[in-house]
């Protein structure tokens, strides 16, 4: 625990008691639990106007409460979200997130979520999902404070929030309609992590009422990373005020976090390779991505050029983030008709990405190759040795080793103030209840990072791998604790300094009629971006003595780049519901949402020297996604027990112009280009929940028929094609059976069928199967058993590259899910 810091979560719970103590006048009402019965009754308060249950709703949503997802056990943040239909992510990237969430299909073109937002309590945590380096799963932990969490996807996610036509995901708070809590301490068997999560609420008076949660984690992981790479905490506080006579409430949220989780980056197998089939997948020697990674004690810290113009050692840390928010909601029923919403945050959020990349390359490419050195003769590599650990100085002989960089990204700033105000009136036609609803939300986002992108070496190894020394022909050392260069490696594009804002206004209007047996709904959002600030690229390559050695290094003095341009454009969505009887409905729904290319439309040639956007740029500052579903949503009986389906088929398309940092998708393997492609999806997602009295499952399955479209060299639409890293199928099951009021066990499991590469190449699909136990010892102490990957399968889902198809087998690279991992915990509940 941070025990220096921890005085923060300690005036945290000091306000919310404080506030609860002597607030006569603060509150909202909180959204309803999931009903274990039947989940097609919880009013749906996620990019909707709040109002309608999900099976009266024409659009696709899901709502998952916070005992499934306990009993579901993901392994990282990315992982909770596969249990949502529609959401595409490989939930391999770590507890510290930087996953590609991609949706119904439409992939990812570079990284990060670029249609998905990502709320807590109907605000999002970061206005765009794909900010380079500050992806927005980086901000938000699932903890005991959680409800539960719903994600609406397509429909309504385009008019009734900004940046987010392919999904919203919203994350709920328990607001202490009840009067308890738990407090759980957890702990890794085999490996070293250790977690206590608590939750308290309930009621201060007949009109008041409370909340706090949160939780503690530390240590090394499960892939050990030899040292605590895991080191957070996160609390959460509200504080809820009902008004008399059901005139609504006024709510005070308050959260702290100080979170620092690894990244995982990826890890070398073997394979068999016939054509463009990939089989056969097994661990590399030395290196199972089930237990190991690239963390390692011997390059926990290291050195950068930093953005003052002096050598700095920084630690490699993973993704840290740094959170206090305070927040408030109010509603107030104005008369019978009419009513008014607002939900304000203010945000100072700041934070970092430090990760030992991973990229598989072999010793005999090192040797020979020549490195720069600007102003002296350039340097041949003649041998590497190592540079720490029990081998220090020794040569290194492996066939293989890892070529990719120590990359440290500071975020100085990404905090936000975001305001959505809302007014609703309801009035009975005699043919139907119209609702009419006028909004207008409200978003300022801070962007300040500067990039820190080294050269470096290692050896290929899952267990605490030294960084490479290279030496020339005479002896002469050529890098520094394995680096051979400063903020380099992909070129003068990546060594940016930028400091950036964006404020996005949009009002926005909806109708709804409800009849007795149909529904019709259509609404429009009106978006504006303004975008200012500026962006400092790097400049020439010049020398840095480090420790005796000259290295290469670049710094952020090159070019500057100003913003000062606005970007208006329009989003609808348009539904029918038609209820067929109280417990079956279908619907009917297209949609247009358009999406902001923030500071991914930076340094890419698409602005002009006074900050405007030239044609190009305008025409690619915004994405559109177009979107058609039919949907069915259907409950009742089943062999003795009750059941809830929900099953859309849908079809979708976009164009985007996106700007990649990295040389992972670049033409000719340069770091820094412009992708432009289009995408085309159809398919189908289902999610379904049945209970029979101590049995219940809950399921989803995602079908996807993805396909892209690249420019040809003439720069024309090139054939469609299957898109990468788009599994036709992915899927995620969850089951429980109560033996008694003791003992509990579940079983889920996760999957996906095949994917291919950038290359065509196409990887197996797979699937991990986890279990948990449950015993209660007494009436309020609960045991527990986890086992995630419960056969230890090696499940490639995140596929990779092919390093190496001369040798039998082949030697790759790709993102494995976690290995056998158990965890016991001990909960006491009051």
């Amino acid at each position: 625990m941070k025990v220096a810091q921890f005085s923060n979560c300690v005036s945290a719970i000091a306000l919310v008691t404080a506030l609860a103590a002597t607030a006569p006048a603060l509150a909202q009402q909180a959204p309803a639990a999931p009903q274990e019965a039947d989940g097609l009754e919880v009013v749906i308060v996620t990019a909707s106007g709040g109002n309608r249950t999900q099976i009266n709703s024409s659009v696709s949503v899901t709502t998952v409460n916070a005992q499934a997802i306990a009993d579901f056990k993901p392994s990282s943040e990315s992982e909770l979200l596969r249990m949502i239909p529609g959401i595409q992510v490989s939930g391999t990237a770590g507890p510290g997130g930087n996953s590609n969430i991609a949706v119904r299909g439409l992939p990812v073109a570079t990284g990060g979520s670029p249609f998905v937002q990502i709320q807590e309590d109907g605000l999002p945590t970061v206005l765009f999902g794909d900010i380079q380096f500050g992806n927005n799963d980086y901000w938000t932990r699932f903890d005991a404070s959680v409800a539960n969490v719903e994600g609406v996807r397509g429909g309504s996610a385009s008019t009734y929030a900004s940046q987010a036509p392919g999904a919203v995901i919203n994350y709920i708070s328990n607001t202490g309609l009840q009067q308890g809590g738990y407090a759980q301490l957890s702990t890794g068997l085999g490996f070293s992590e250790n977690r206590f999560d608590f939750r308290y609420g309930g009621p201060i008076s007949d009109q008041t009422r409370f909340h706090v949660g949160g939780y503690l984690k530390k240590g090394s992981g499960p892939l050990d990373a030899g040292y605590d790479v895991s080191n957070s905490y996160q609390i959460k506080g509200n504080l809820t005020h009902d008004f008399a006579d059901n005139k609504g409430f006024v709510r005070v949220l308050v959260k702290i976090a100080d979170t620092q989780e690894p990244n995982y980056t990826g890890s070398p197998a073997l394979a068999s390779i016939n054509g463009l089939e990939v089989s056969n997948i097994e661990p590399f020697p030395g290196f199972d991505g089930r237990t190991g990674s690239n963390y390692s004690v011997y390059n926990q810290d290291f050195l950068i050029f930093n953005r003052d113009g002096v050598l700095e050692r920084v630690k490699m840390d993973g993704i840290t983030t740094k959170a206090t928010s305070l927040g408030g909601q109010v509603r107030y029923n104005l008369n019978d008709n009419w009513s008014v919403d607002n939900n304000f945050r203010w945000t100072d959020m700041s934070g970092g990405f430090a990760a030992p990349f991973l990229n598989v390359a072999t010793r005999a490419s090192v040797i020979g190759s020549v490195i720069s050195r600007p102003g002296l003769p350039n340097a041949t590599v003649a041998s590497i040795r190592y540079a720490a650990g029990p081998k220090a100085g020794q040569a290194f002989t492996d066939t293989y080793l890892d070529n990719n960089v120590n990359v440290r990204t500071n975020i100085r700033d990404i905090g936000s103030t975001a305001n959505d105000l809302k007014l609703t009136g309801n009035y009975d036609t005699g043919f139907g209840a119209l609702t009419a609803r006028v909004g207008y939300f409200y978003m300022k986002q801070n962007i300040a990072m500067d990039w820190h992108v080294n050269k470096s070496l290692r050896e290929l190894s899952g267990n605490n791998p030294s960084q490479l020394d290279l030496f020339d022909a005479a002896g002469n050392k050529l890098t520094q604790e394995g680096i051979s260069g400063y903020n380099n490696n992909w070129g003068d594009c990546c060594a940016r300094d930028y400091d950036l804002s964006y404020t996005n206004t949009a009002p926005y209007i909806a109708l709804e009629l409800d009849a007795e047996k149909f529904a019709l709904d259509g609404s429009v959002r009106f978006e504006s971006v303004e975008a200012s600030g500026n962006t400092v690229a790097g400049g020439s390559e010049f020398l840095v003595n480090s420790g005796g050695v000259q290295i290469a290094t670049i710094r952020a003095n090159g070019a500057r780049e100003n913003l000062n341009y606005t970007r208006d454009y329009t989003s609808w969505s348009f539904g029918a519901l038609y209820k067929l009887n109280e417990d079956t409905s279908f619907f009917v729904r297209r949609s247009k949402g358009g999406r902001f290319n923030g500071d991914r439309q930076t340094v890419s040639g698409k602005i002009n020297a006074n900050g405007s956007l030239t044609q190009a740029g305008r025409t690619a500052s915004v994405d559109f996604v177009n979107q058609d579903e039919l949907g069915l949503k259907n409950r009742g009986d089943l062999a003795g027990g009750r059941y809830t389906l929900e099953f859309t088929l849908l079809q979708g398309d976009f164009k985007q112009s996106t700007f990649e940092l990295s040389a992972t998708r670049c033409p000719g393997g340069s770091g820094g280009c412009v992708i432009d492609a289009k995408y085309e999806s159809s398919g189908a997602e289902a999610y379904a929940t049945y209970r029979n009295g101590p049995f219940s499952v809950i399921g989803n399955a995602t079908y996807s028929n993805a396909k892209i479209s690249r420019p040809t060299g003439s720069g024309a639409s090139g054939p469609f094609t299957r898109a990468p890293g788009i599994p036709d199928l992915s899927f995620t099951v969850a089951a429980n059976y109560d033996f008694s009021d003791k003992i509990a066990v579940g079983v889920s499991t996760t999957g996906q069928t095949s994917s291919i590469d950038d290359g065509g190449r196409e990887y197996p699909g797979g699937a991990v199967l986890n279990a948990t136990a449950k015993y209660s010892l007494l009436k309020n102490v609960e045991l527990s058993l986890s086992a995630y990957n419960l056969f230890d399968k090696f499940d490639l889902r995140g596929n990779g590259g092919v390093v190496n198809a001369g040798v039998n087998p082949a030697v790759i690279s790709g993102n494995p899910a976690l290995g056998r991992t158990i965890t016991a915990a001990i909960r006491y509940t009051f």
